[in-house]
């Protein structure tokens, strides 16, 4: 009787296994068939979802590039999602990101692509102040949290036990965002407090976590397969117009379309947000502006969730490039912070980069150029993105290693 009973149950799991097969194929095509489309758009589904980027991953014509409100906040023509649009030299841009998105909540999403990323180019894009901060906001952590990519890292089969502890520390620092999650809380404290009998539990849980993940990927596959319906005859056209880019002419240009915007004020920010920021603001030197800013710098958690990450890129055997922004030399030296102070800075960041071997491009030598950035926080102006642009097509094109 018991037999009896079996073979149904048995033949009702595998039906259920082949729809599940058959619509994850399915969503797969539709990723594959409209990724290009959909890379000329932001959207929010990228920063909670996978699919579409690990399908970024594999196309030979895409190159990822990851960062916070630098890459997304200052809209013109010369963005690197706009500029190459139409793939002038042979690649678009393929961007995920989002102001307040921190280094931790990178290594998450990378730790989520897997092995897709192995060999493959990615951007990870930042700007100095992020350094600054004691640790990132919870409410911007929490609100770029995604529960697929925190699963994905914790309970990754391609990643060390190390570097998941190491990361499991640091998650535990935003208690809010696992309120929801229990089994996550739960694994996060296990791999937190090291010792062998948690080490035990969590390879007791992992399979269930395991588990949870691959549900959390197939209402991600669902999720994005929806919004490709929803786009129908909205779908961006994709256009290819191969060019040849004369990049020092382009500089001076964007240059002098950037002047009109940035000239209310004496360090090149922005019209708009002087007046809205800091035109009623009194400039002085502080004395303690030094010492400020290094102790901020050292201290910073950053520096903890940058090498978690590059622990991420490293043992998935990604090639990243990191590209920061460079301190507005002008306005930081008005407010007391010297060059001294700055290097802090670009020394934390190429010794943390040379430790893993990994490329660094921090455009130091543009601290004194005026219209490279348009506030004080570094995020990029009109000529800025050439510099950032031609970058790209550097690292693309393998001329920068």
């Amino acid at each position: 009787m018991k037999s009896t009973h079996l073979v149904p149950a048995l033949i009702a799991i595998l039906l259920v296994t082949v729809m599940l097969l058959g619509g994850v194929i399915y969503a797969q095509s539709l990723e594959r068939r409209y990724v290009h489309a959909l890379a000329t758009l932001r959207l929010d589904l990228n920063l909670q979802g996978s699919a579409l980027q690990k399908e970024a991953f594999r196309q030979p014509d895409l190159l990822p590039v990851y960062g916070s409100s630098e890459t997304t906040d200052y809209s013109t023509d010369y963005s690197a999602q706009e500029f190459f649009r139409a793939y002038p030299t042979g690649f678009a841009t393929f961007e995920v990101g989002g102001g307040g998105m921190s280094c931790l909540n990178i290594a998450q999403q990378i730790a989520a692509i897997g092995p897709d990323i192995r060999g493959k180019k990615v951007i990870i894009s930042f700007t100095p102040t992020m350094f600054q901060k004691e640790m990132v906001i919870t409410e911007e952590y929490a609100f770029l949290f995604s529960r697929l990519h925190a699963n994905e890292l914790i309970f990754s089969p391609y990643l060390s036990l190390a570097v998941k502890q190491a990361a499991a520390q640091r998650m535990l620092a935003y208690p809010t965002t696992l309120d929801k999650e229990p089994l996550l809380h739960f694994t996060l404290d296990k791999l937190a407090h090291d010792s062998l009998f948690n080490r035990a539990l969590y390879y007791l849980v992992w399979p269930l976590g395991r588990l949870w993940t691959l549900v959390l990927e197939l209402q991600d596959h669902w999720e994005t397969t929806k919004l490709i319906w929803a786009q129908g005859d909205l779908m961006p056209v994709v256009t290819r117009q191969p060019a040849a880019i004369d990049w020092p002419a382009l500089v001076a240009k964007a240059e002098q379309e950037q002047i009109p915007y940035a000239n209310n004020n004496p360090f090149g920010f922005d019209n708009k947000i002087w007046l809205k920021k800091f035109s009623d603001q009194i400039m002085y030197k502080s004395p303690d502006a030094d010492g400020v800013v290094m102790a901020q710098l050292q201290q910073s958690a950053e520096w903890i969730d940058l090498e978690i990450l590059l622990q991420v890129l490293k043992e998935l055997d990604a090639q990243p490039l990191l590209l920061s922004r460079p301190i507005n030399a002008t306005y930081w030296e008005e407010m007391g912070v010297t060059a001294a102070a700055r290097q802090t800075y670009y020394n934390k960041l190429r010794q943390l980069a040379a430790s893993y071997n990994i490329p660094v491009v921090d455009f130091q030598e543009h601290e004194y150029d005026k219209y490279f950035s348009i506030d004080s926080v570094s995020h990029t102006s009109r000529k800025g993105w050439v510099y950032v642009n031609k970058t790209l097509d550097d690292f693309y094109h393998g001329i920068l290693r």
